[in-house]
């Protein structure tokens, strides 16, 4: 059940979001419903400027891309973040996570480079993992054609964007490349299961809460991953992954999240295998608090923080 001293601290500028997601509906949803609802989550709010946008088109494993490369004002060559957005591997684009790449690449200093991937249920797994690891690696082999430096290169995304931030890494290093500088997964989704460990699904329950919800979580996984027949496989759980020699990762982690216990449990098991790590907990912010820094205000000294630090690994 939830645990109401952990859910009292939610910060008051949210509280009125978690009513709105409280209310039932007489009738579940439609996967396009669901998809239009979660593009209104986003601000109407002024941009966030950054130097340039280009949108582009690159190969992938099934057809076609699309990317966004989001590029600093000044002189290049500039890091490359590639990008992966949130959505529970079946929701989101380019345009829900505008806002979140603007503020990355305003604050780290270097080209965020947004990728498009397939999404569930149309195309279950692996096809984002597939699509997000060659765009990994075209970016590693492009770097250079966008104003970025193939040397340079490092991963972020949100909840399932984290998610396949971690796989990717993981992934490149089991191929031998490309070599990463950091890592920023923001309330990554660590373990999808399944069976969950009791750990695992008490630690979701203390936060469950009506805007990412167990049931919710549950369902996102059932659409994607659909019928798991491999528990051994590393991308169902990062906490049993060999996760040694992956690059100085940064967990930004929201306090009101059902993904927060995975998360911190992330960093420890990334620390105690000779990871750098840093560990952002966003006392009082939900799960969408990186994406909605124009809106609440309250959430944008938590997102610019990592966004910094996660520059500061990338230049260094």
């Amino acid at each position: 059940m939830p645990d109401p001293t952990i859910l009292n601290r939610l910060h008051p500028d949210f509280a009125p979001l978690l009513a709105q997601f409280a209310v039932v509906p007489e009738s579940p949803p439609t996967l396009d419903e669901t998809r239009a609802m979660y593009r209104a989550l986003q601000p109407q709010a002024p941009a966030i400027a950054v130097g340039e946008i280009r949108e582009a088109v690159i190969p992938g494993p099934a057809g076609n891309l699309k990317v966004r490369h989001y590029i600093p004002a000044g002189k290049g060559p500039f890091p490359v973040i590639v990008h992966f957005h949130g959505g529970g591997f079946i929701l989101g684009d380019l345009d829900t996570h505008d806002a979140q790449c603007r503020l990355l690449c305003r604050e780290a200093g270097c080209i965020v480079m947004a990728v498009d991937y397939r999404l569930g249920p149309e195309h279950p797994y692996p096809a984002a993992h597939e699509d997000c690891f060659a765009a990994l690696r075209w970016a590693g082999a492009k770097a250079t054609t966008f104003g970025g430096d193939a040397g340079r290169i490092g991963l972020a995304g949100d909840s399932a964007g984290g998610h396949l931030a971690l796989y990717c890494a993981l992934r490149a290093k089991k191929a031998g490349g490309p070599a990463l500088k950091a890592m920023l997964a923001i309330v990554p989704g660590v373990v999808m299961g399944p069976p969950l460990s009791d750990d695992i699904s008490a630690g979701r329950e203390r936060r469950d809460n009506p805007l990412l919800s167990c049931e919710g979580m549950d369902n996102f996984v059932a659409a994607y991953f659909q019928d798991p027949s491999d528990p051994s496989d590393p991308a169902l759980n990062f906490l049993g992954a060999d996760v040694s020699g992956l690059p100085p990762t940064i967990i930004a982690s929201a306090e009101i999240d059902v993904l927060h216990d995975e998360g911190v449990a992330m960093a420890r098991h990334l620390e105690s295998s000779g990871v750098p790590t840093q560990l952002m907990v966003a006392e009082g912010m939900v799960h969408i608090y990186f994406s909605v820094t124009e809106a609440f205000p309250s959430a944008r000294p938590f997102a610019v923080k990592a966004a910094k630090a996660m520059g500061m690994l990338m230049r260094g």
